[in-house]
């Protein structure tokens, strides 16, 4: 798909990720999508000014505002920035601003937030490269970027084409599945999922690579760690993914991850 294909796409693309992730019926789905922002949000110090490039619907730029901080949520997605405000109304906050604008063209100036944030966003861009780029400039020092990656077994469900947090008749296969196309592609940058119906382009990136291009985009990686170390199926195993979710920023444990954070010093 082309360039501009994509960008028109996600221009009336609602994510519905309130619905989908934040309180959605099924446990696992829930709780994992919970350990991501929960994740990200103790890298932020109050007083910072923030940008969240890509804010969806505007669930983790609120709970930062909440924290006392100036934030920024800028998105390609018109239905998605009007779910956004709507919340940042409710809410009752003054510290926050909504902007509709593309990740690779950010209209803000060199250095002009503290800390800037992509959580899960980057993978959805027609140009990797340039979404990060423009993370760094506008950046005066920190980011935190999230990206999707794939040595996890909640992974493999999805690469497999099946999901993670309940039972359905592609669950027999769909790990091994996964799994296989993980290791297929071990000596490339990732495995493409293709994003909804369309098919768009979504890649769940090794964490080795993830890394590696983080560096040579010009960033210092302070900490990285799993998202979260799900278990996929059976919410029985909540109490088993929360103790080690306890152990995600270990060295080798952060590999494996559904997703992974890493918290960034710009070099100059």
């Amino acid at each position: 798909m082309k360039e501009k294909e994509i960008v028109n796409f996600y221009k009336n693309f609602w994510d519905r990720i309130e619905e989908k992730r934040l309180n959605p019926k099924f446990p696992l789905r829930r709780y994992v999508h919970l350990q991501n922002y929960l994740s990200i949000l103790k890298y932020v110090r109050k007083g910072e000014k923030v940008l969240e490039v890509g804010c969806g619907e505007g669930i983790l730029s609120v709970m930062i505002a909440k924290k006392g901080n100036q934030v920024i949520g800028c998105d390609i997605s018109r239905p998605n920035l009007e779910v956004a405000k709507e919340r940042a109304k409710r809410e009752n906050l003054k510290n926050i601003e909504f902007l509709e604008c593309d990740a690779c063209n950010l209209p803000f100036p060199d250095n002009s937030f503290d800390l800037v944030i992509a959580d899960n966003v980057l993978e959805h861009l027609p140009d990797f490269w340039k979404g990060l780029s423009e993370i760094r400039r506008v950046t005066k020092s920190k980011a935190i970027i999230a990206l999707p990656t794939c040595l996890n077994l909640c992974a493999f469900c999805l690469l497999g084409g099946d999901v993670f947090w309940k039972i359905t008749r592609k669950t027999p296969f769909a790990i091994l599945v996964g799994f296989l196309r993980v290791l297929k592609n071990i000596f490339k940058e990732g495995v493409d999922e293709g994003y909804g119906p369309e098919k768009l382009p979504h890649l769940w990136r090794y964490p080795w690579v993830m890394k590696s291009q983080l560096k040579k985009a010009g960033f210092e990686i302070i900490s990285f760690e799993a998202a979260s170390i799900c278990l996929p199926y059976f919410n029985f195993n909540l109490p088993l993914i929360k103790l080690l979710d306890r152990f995600k920023r270990n060295k080798f444990l952060a590999n494996f991850g559904y997703g992974s954070i890493a918290y960034l010093k710009k070099i100059d």
